[in-house]
């Protein structure tokens, strides 16, 4: 894993700050290449061939490039190359990338196995290609504005380059909504995230942008569904998965996995220890035992034989992940299960392991997340009722403020849509659009980032899915794996998310992901040939934390300094009656979880003002 970083134009200086500010991604090895039109910088954590062989920028012709990431299938494809005539002076999955897209260009992107950031220059065209990979596990900003065009890794390496910062009051929006900032935007403006499954074309001598998409998964969705039998979709998904984390298992370093006891972390653990042995697995648990998995994660070790380590997290371990908490999450990000996985990062670290694996994407891929069975239930009964007679009880709603419609008038947000996308998305949104108009000064409302009307024959649950895949598992999820196992210099890799199990599990029939009542039917049916059943068949926990619980005693205090009508006041983003309103009744989690949301702002800004005054 590395960190790449580059803008047109000629500054050593700023290319410097630049690489020193994500030095973490990459502290192995540090390179640059500059000429009078284009910048471009690399910072190495070395994983496959340690040598020097593997410093970046790596050229070929006129062509000259930084990556990020690992392309795990390099050694296929690089036989492929020899027998068109190509030679090969390092085994670098780099050096494979680079003169894969010399021999095919774009096309060469579709023999890639793996999650990957790439900027290629052409000096023949004077053009830069910024790619990202087809799920979005590694990220890649970009800024442009004017005559400046920047990239990099971190949205804080861009800071560094820029002489002026404004908020983007539409992610700020976004970020209320949901504690986290989605593709295509950052909280600065003219800064951006290039969406997953996406390239970007920067012509230098024109100063013009082409965006161009050239992956997604729809297309998987619109295709005849298998005809296969139960036990023949359950054999080929266990070879896919086999094949897939095998991949994932290719390093010149030790190799981790992190597992809750779930069913997603327990099959990455389970079919690599019989396929491939010696792993080791890491595990955070709480002191508050009803947030508390270590014990399921501790029996299913102890069941596969793995080398475990354990790590109880209480307040003050938390503490401690609280004081590198803005500077590691780059931008605000509110996901308070971000604590837990920084330190089961720092665990792994301390274990001597060098890359992890994570099993994110189960949720989204195999249909997990309990949200999904009960928006279906919800919403099935709302969009019984014809949308013009919800128009009317949502303007008799409003007519009224006493407490005693408070519960009803919940529902409110729920019943005005006539898409099942936008009932969802409001269903999953901490501040809904009524709140956030009460606490912002700007409020923008959000717009969907993928739209699924196309797609015939979708179950509202796998609608749910979609919508996650494209938006909470990219910006949310894997930002957070990322930032986390970057911020101590440690690989992660997300076996689940190989794109060809996507496309395997697009065709299921939706019948063997949810079935009868039981989610992720046919992974777990993959499980069962690894764990016994009991083992199994436990309620689903998700990563929670004891946020109330914290902060109600010993982390109380950075409420009381940071939501201050002065400090809430600073930037005039924030209307402080409703937050001062809401920070005397924290008494319960939704309170406590958008008090969060606030609080990791204000922390951000703080340290966003301080990085303003000291670049200006």
């Amino acid at each position: 894993m590395c960190g790449i970083v580059g803008f047109n134009g000629k500054d050593s200086n700023k290319l410097t700050k630049m690489l020193t500010s994500i030095k973490h991604r990459g502290p192995d090895d540090s390179g640059r290449f500059e000429d009078e039109k284009i910048s471009l910088g690399h910072v190495r954590l070395s994983i496959v061939d340690l040598t020097s062989l593997g410093h970046q920028p790596m050229q070929f012709e006129s062509l000259e490039m930084v990556f990020n990431g690992e392309v795990y299938n390099f050694k296929e494809i690089r036989q492929e190359l020899i027998l068109l005539g190509y030679t090969f002076k390092s085994d670098t999955d780099s050096e494979v990338i680079l003169k894969s897209y010399h021999a095919w260009g774009m096309k060469a992107i579709d023999k890639f196995i793996g999650m990957f950031a790439i900027a290629i220059y052409d000096k023949s065209d004077d053009s830069l290609v910024l790619i990202r990979d087809r799920v979005g596990v590694k990220p890649l900003y970009y800024y442009h504005h004017e005559e400046k065009f920047i990239f990099a890794s971190e949205l804080r390496a861009i800071q560094h380059h820029l002489d002026d910062f404004n908020i983007d009051t539409k992610a700020l929006s976004e970020y209320m909504r949901f504690g986290y900032i989605s593709s295509n935007l950052s909280i600065l403006k003219n800064c951006q995230k290039l969406p997953a499954g996406h390239s970007l074309k920067y012509f230098l001598n024109e100063n013009r942008l082409q965006i161009k998409e050239y992956w997604s998964i729809l297309p998987f969705f619109k295709l005849e569904k298998f005809k296969k039998t139960e036990e023949e979709l359950i054999d080929e998904l266990e070879a896919l998965l086999i094949d897939a984390f095998k991949y994932r298992m290719v390093s010149d370093v030790p190799v981790g996995v992190f597992l809750s006891g779930g069913i997603d972390s327990s099959i990455v653990a389970a079919i690599l220890q019989k396929h491939h042995g010696d792993i080791h697995t890491f595990t955070i648990g709480f002191k508050e035992e009803k947030y508390n998995e270590a014990n399921y994660a501790k029996e299913i070790a102890e069941y596969l034989g793995t080398n475990h380590t354990e790590k109880i997290l209480g307040v003050e371990e938390a503490k401690e992940v609280l004081k590198d908490y803005v500077k590691i999450y780059d931008e605000p990000f509110a996901d308070s299960s971000a604590i837990p996985t920084t330190m089961v990062c720092r665990v792994a670290k301390d274990a001597g392991v060098k890359v992890v694996l994570s099993a994110d994407g189960g949720d989204e891929v195999f249909c997990g997340y309990s949200r999904y069975w009960e928006s279906d239930k919800l919403g099935k009964k709302i969009f019984l009722m014809p949308f013009f007679l919800r128009q009317i009880g949502v303007k008799f709603l409003n007519l009224f403020n006493h407490k005693i419609f408070l519960k009803i008038k919940k529902i409110q947000a729920l019943i005005k849509h006539k898409k099942w996308e936008d009932f969802y998305v409001e269903r999953v949104s901490y501040y809904r659009d009524d709140a956030l108009k009460n606490i912002l000064t700007t409020f923008e409302a959000y717009n969907p980032k993928v739209s699924l009307s196309d797609i015939p024959h979708l179950s509202n649950m796998e609608k749910m899915m979609l919508i996650d895949y494209h938006h909470y598992m990219v910006d949310d999820i894997l930002t957070k794996v990322d930032r986390a196992t970057m911020s101590v210099s440690i690989e992660g890799r997300e076996p689940l998310l190989d794109h060809r199990i996507a496309e395997f599990m697009a065709q299921v029939p939706f019948k063997y992901k949810y079935k009868e009542g039981t989610s992720k039917y046919l992974l777990k049916k993959v499980l069962e040939r690894y764990i016994p059943k009991e083992m199994i068949e436990r309620p689903k926990m998700g990563f929670a934390i004891p946020l109330m619980e914290w902060f109600e005693e010993e982390l109380n205090t950075l409420f009381k300094e940071n939501l201050t009508q002065t400090k809430l006041e600073v930037h005039g983003l924030f209307k402080t009656s409703h937050i001062e309103q809401l920070n005397k009744e924290k008494n319960n989690l939704n309170k406590t979880n958008k008090l969060w949301f606030i609080l990791v702002f204000q922390l951000w800004y703080k340290k966003y003002k301080r990085k303003e005054k000291k670049n200006a």
